[in-house]
């Protein structure tokens, strides 16, 4: 018991260690969090790395959903039987995921290699396989963003490691964070400084390709700049419109509309379902909305959901209404939340701020035409999924707008990363993008990566820039699974040509 103890405590405080360094977006701490479980594995037998890997991913999932014991049954009405329920199986997930990658590091390492080189390719092969399987669950949790776990996310807060994604997306962020562990943890196995050199010039290379992809990248402007007015009210998810509070709701989002007209902007933002019900030509809230606007021309682009007469589905769309009342494009939601919007199986969860509508895919959604260029629209998660920036740029978006609400998880970590995943879009498509988001930050940011702006509030949030079309197509939007593609080779390579080389040093200890 107190030997299983003695395993199974520091590994899970290590697990939890790695959650902080990523949720917390510590780019020194991610760089080292990885390294008990390196050292755990070298020490241990390929068997016990299956329970090795568990417990660090079980220790990382604790920290990581946490949260939804108390959020979920909050605004689920129905104790913590929804939260516990779901933070054990995301936990539990988690475990399984890094007990897999456990065992097949340990399967691939090689230990007591004399030779360096050797050591370093099997090294690479380890962070290549670590980096090919994160991405493969990205892919399959496109409709679970809050379970996305990305090791190397913290290095979009840095301007200048950032702009490597332009190349190869966030894949290469994990790539060097893994290295760099694998760098560090065999400083602490074999006791060599020369391997604390390696991860240090591995970050240090870093910084410098990202600080030559900073300084070299020129926008290819298109069009004329244009001035958007993101608006949100931060309205509390909980909070139904009534005939007790309707009034209130109401003069309040006018006075956010009066208030972005005064800036003269050419778009009013406003978040995901910043009307909470279907869409009415009719509807009177919309009417004084656009009343208000008309003054000048304004185009309101807001959150509401549409019932398609046609096919008679739910959408959560956004709708681009003109200053004369007219509707110039609509935008569908393409990527749903499974448990939410769309069941999974039979099971949805219950929120006490929806109706018990379940929404529908858009389907083959294109950038919308505007009269300063094509935009491309990201709904909530589908700025967390790099697929759906590379899309709409593909297609021909000069810039992109994000409409987001946060009001379920606005007093965790998951807001702020809302709004790194939104500058990750704009870096990797180059592509400058705007993000209103109800209870969340709310900002604009350029095609470099640089903030513009910025606000996080309770209360009433106005925020105002200028966005400049561009029609830059990065590597990564041309060719999004290039780096990928090159570790998968350089793994297949590894395995069944230099491995056994690798082996034989191991053995032998001669080149």
């Amino acid at each position: 018991m107190r030997k299983n103890l003695k395993l199974a405590l520091p590994l899970l405080a290590s697990g939890l260690l790695l959650n902080f360094a990523n949720t917390k977006l510590w780019i020194f701490l991610i760089c080292i969090s990885i390294v008990p479980l390196f050292v755990f594995i070298n020490n241990n037998s390929q068997k016990k790395s299956l329970k090795i890997g568990f417990l660090f991913g079980l220790g990382t999932g604790i920290g990581m959903f946490f949260w939804m014991i108390k959020g979920i049954s909050h605004y689920t009405g129905n104790g913590y039987f929804y939260g516990i329920l779901i933070a054990t199986i995301s936990s539990v997930f988690l475990g399984f995921y890094f007990a897999i990658l456990s065992w097949i590091t340990k399967t691939v390492w090689a230990a007591n290699v004399e030779s360096n080189w050797f050591l370093l390719l099997n090294r690479l092969c380890i962070a290549a396989v670590w980096t090919i399987l994160e991405s493969g669950l990205a892919c399959l949790l496109q409709s679970f963003p809050l379970h996305y776990f990305r090791i190397g996310f913290p290095f979009v807060t840095n301007i200048y490691t950032i702009q490597l994604t332009s190349i190869a997306g966030l894949s290469i962020l994990s790539f060097i964070t893994i290295l760099i562990n694998l760098f560090v943890a065999e400083f602490v196995i074999q006791k060599k400084k020369v391997y604390l050199l390696y991860s240090f010039l591995s970050l240090v290379l870093t910084f410098i390709i990202g600080v030559i992809c900073f300084y070299t990248y020129k926008p290819n402007l298109t069009g004329k700049s244009f001035k958007v007015a993101i608006v949100s009210d931060n309205m509390n998810p909980e909070t139904k419109w009534n005939n007790e509070n309707g009034n209130a709701l109401a003069n309040n989002y006018f006075q956010l509309c009066k208030d972005a007209t005064d800036l003269k902007p050419d778009f009013i933002i406003w978040p995901e379902t910043a009307i909470p019900w279907t869409y009415s030509a009719d509807d009177d809230l919309l009417k004084e909305i656009i009343k208000i606007s008309s003054k000048h021309t304004i185009t309101n682009v807001i959150g509401i959901n549409n019932e398609n007469s046609t096919d008679k589905k739910l959408y959560n769309s956004v709708f681009y209404i003109s200053d004369q009342n007219k509707i110039e494009g609509i935008y569908n939601k393409q990527i749903l939340l499974k448990g939410i919007e769309e069941p999974l199986g039979n099971f949805l969860v219950p929120f006490l701020s929806e109706q018990g509508f379940v929404m529908s895919k858009g389907k083959n959604e294109k950038p919308i035409q505007t009269r300063f260029g094509k935009v491309g629209n990201l709904i909530c998660n589908e700025v967390v999924v790099e697929n759906c920036g590379i899309e709409h740029t593909q297609n021909g978006a000069n810039f992109l707008f994000n409409f987001s609400n946060d009001g379920w998880f606005k007093d965790n970590y998951i807001s702020e990363l809302h709004f790194y995943y939104a500058r990750l879009q704009a870096v990797e498509n180059r592509k400058d993008i705007s993000v209103a988001n109800n209870c969340g930050v709310n900002g604009i940011i350029s095609s470099n990566g640089e903030i513009i702006t910025q606000k996080k509030d309770t209360v009433n949030t106005i925020v105002s820039g200028i966005i400049q079309p561009n029609k830059n197509l990065s590597l990564f939007t041309k060719c999004p699974f290039f780096f990928n593609l090159i570790l998968i080779v350089f793994i297949l390579f590894y395995l069944t040509y230099l491995r056994s080389k690798t082996i034989r040093i191991d053995r032998h200890g001669n080149f």
